[in-house]
């Protein structure tokens, strides 16, 4: 088991041993539990077994599978920030450094499962925990949904006042229980000679600690003012759930039904096939029978005054019951707005762009919805690294790649004419199909400059009659 696994295993060991009031902080890590287990192919068994029974159950994890679509599908191409500023500014270049060293790839990756998964995303500021280019840099941590939990004003649920982490582990044969809360507060400001002391809205971290030795007591081990007027905790949705500060899972209850329904028809698929898909030999005339054998290798044997040895075969082919399966897959695909690329198999060599845009419209609408969030989420966490680093607030945008497959000829056809057409530049044109405009536009210099040079050289030995 990894740290993570054993962190949240740690947790759910004090679940029964914590304030039996915080019921929704146990509903809560049951149903991330259950989540999980779906995400990992950890299914409760369709069928049931006896001892020394063969196991039927067939477990197709097509819940993970909707999961690493979605989590490829937003941030497999990845993505660029722009900073909205001429050249590279030391705004930019912060922001890129900062990114590079948290590996921005596998965070942003990260991230998304957990969204994609648990319904809400979490990522935590340390300042100057990571070294990049000879400065220390703050560390982006992506934090597991399911050890936290947020209070929000009733009334305006996008108005955080705290987060909450709690989580458990073993020392020894002791149990320790942690618990870090960053909480919004009032605090004395600066004020000038003779003037009020004004109070500030920021933040104070508190982290507790309590081991089965203290009981029920909380134990305060440190306390820090956040001298920001921004948690060092942002969350965000990974799809829109109105009235909550908790956002949707790719993985909702009908998603998590058919996936059950899908297990149970493959299993009794599964189980019809281990009894019936051989032929079984039979005859007759072969003395008493003792017994009844189904094995495939195994002939069975009945009493009878006239021998005889004939085989016994499926009448069917299952086609029925493949075709529900089917009708079950495809369903949960499209509940889940995912695109099945099994059912359109014998229609991908006539596609066109155009087709295969109305193919994953519903795929893509959902993706677009993901993108305002994460997008408005990355510009956020962008302003704060500004705001730590003190060289500015403005978060710029983000630059997101096309996501699906593009017909080069198509393309290349559609960018000659809107150059003709003169309603596009080069460096649109040249972006336009992924090259990189500085290069090319040097490279062309070049060209132009040896091409005026090798003239020049014929017209000197024209003149002077070579």
């Amino acid at each position: 088991m990894s740290i993570l696994d054993n962190l949240r295993e740690g947790f759910r060991s004090w679940l029964g041993v914590t304030d039996p009031s915080d019921e929704s902080r146990r509903e809560m890590a049951t149903n991330y539990s259950h989540l999980l287990d779906y995400f990992r192919g950890k299914h409760k068994k369709p069928l049931k077994t006896k001892p020394l029974q063969a196991d039927d159950n067939l477990i197709v994890n097509l819940a993970g599978l909707v999961v690493d679509r979605n989590v490829s599908l937003l941030f497999g191409k990845g993505v660029q920030f722009d900073l909205e500023s001429e050249g590279d500014s030391p705004e930019q270049e912060h922001i890129d450094a900062v990114w590079k060293a948290n590996k921005k790839a596998i965070l942003l990756h990260d991230v998304a499962e957990f969204g994609s998964v648990f319904g809400t995303c979490f990522v935590k500021f340390l300042p100057d925990a990571l070294e990049a280019d000879g400065k220390m840099v703050p560390r982006l941590v992506a934090l597991d949904p399911a050890l936290l939990e947020i209070e929000a004003d009733p009334e305006d649920k996008d108005w955080v006042t705290a987060y909450e982490i709690e989580y458990g582990y073993m020392v020894g044969d002791q149990k320790v229980l942690r618990r870090e809360r960053t909480e919004m507060g009032f605090f004395p400001g600066e004020a000038a000679e003779g003037e009020p002391v004004p109070m500030v809205t920021s933040w104070v971290v508190r982290r507790y600690e309590k081991t089965s030795l203290s009981g029920s007591k909380w134990d305060l081990i440190e306390e820090t003012i956040w001298p920001y007027p921004f948690p060092p905790i942002h969350h965000w949705k990974n799809l829109p759930a109105a009235g909550s500060c908790y956002g949707r899972s790719d993985l909702s209850e009908d998603v998590i039904a058919l996936q059950d329904g899908v297990n149970f028809v493959a299993s009794n698929i599964n189980k019809i096939l281990r009894y019936h898909a051989h032929p079984k030999t039979w005859g007759r005339g072969f003395g008493t029978m003792s017994r009844a054998s189904w094995g495939a290798d195994e002939m069975i044997t009945l009493p009878d005054a006239e021998g005889a040895i004939q085989n016994l075969e499926m009448s069917s082919d299952l086609a029925s019951s493949a075709g529900f399966l089917q009708f079950l897959r495809q369903v949960l695909f499209d509940i889940s707005r995912t695109v099945d690329l099994s059912s359109m198999a014998d229609k991908l060599g006539a596609l066109t762009n155009f087709g295969l845009r109305v193919l994953f419209k519903d795929s893509l609408d959902k993706l677009g919805t993901k993108r305002e969030l994460y997008g408005d989420a990355l510009v956020e966490i962008n302003r704060r690294l500004l705001v730590l680093a003190e060289i500015g607030e403005d978060g710029g945008s983000v630059n997101w790649p096309e996501p699906l497959p593009v017909d080069e000829f198509n393309q290349a056809q559609t960018v000659q004419v809107d150059l003709g057409a003169g309603i596009v530049d080069k460096q649109t044109a040249a972006e336009k199909r992924g090259y990189n405009w500085e290069v090319v536009k040097g490279r062309l210099a070049n060209q132009q400059a040896a091409g005026d040079s090798v003239g020049a050289a014929i017209l000197r030995a024209f003149s002077q009659g070579k």
